[in-house]
C-alpha cells in the first residue's frame, strides 16, 4: 500500500474547504460549533482549531476521516435541531 492509497485511514484532506462548510452550517442554522461538533460526532478541540485556528495559526489539513464527517453533517437535520433548540426561526 502506498501513501496515497484511499484505504489509508491515517490520510489528511486540505482544511479550507471543510473549515468553510463548517463556517456555512453555523450561519445558516445559528447553532454554535460545539452542537456541530456533537451532531457530527467530531472531536471538538478539532473543530474549534479548524474555525478558530490555534496561537493565530489555522489549520492547513485534517484527517480524513473527520472530513468525511463534516460532510456527512446534513444541513436540514441541523436546521431540525435548530428548530428544536429554539435557535432558527
Amino acid at each position: 500500500m502506498n501513501d496515497h492509497d484511499s484505504t489509508d485511514h491515517g490520510a489528511w484532506v486540505q482544511a479550507a474547504p471543510f473549515r468553510a462548510l463548517l463556517a456555512r452550517l453555523m450561519d445558516v442554522t445559528g447553532l454554535p460549533w460545539l452542537v456541530l461538533a456533537d451532531h457530527g460526532r467530531l472531536p471538538p478541540q478539532l473543530v474549534h482549531r479548524l474555525l478558530y485556528g490555534r496561537d493565530g495559526r489555522r489549520l492547513s489539513r485534517i484527517p480524513r476521516d473527520c472530513a468525511c464527517r463534516i460532510l456527512a453533517l446534513d444541513e436540514s437535520s441541523l436546521v431540525r435541531v435548530a428548530r428544536q433548540q429554539g435557535v432558527f426561526a
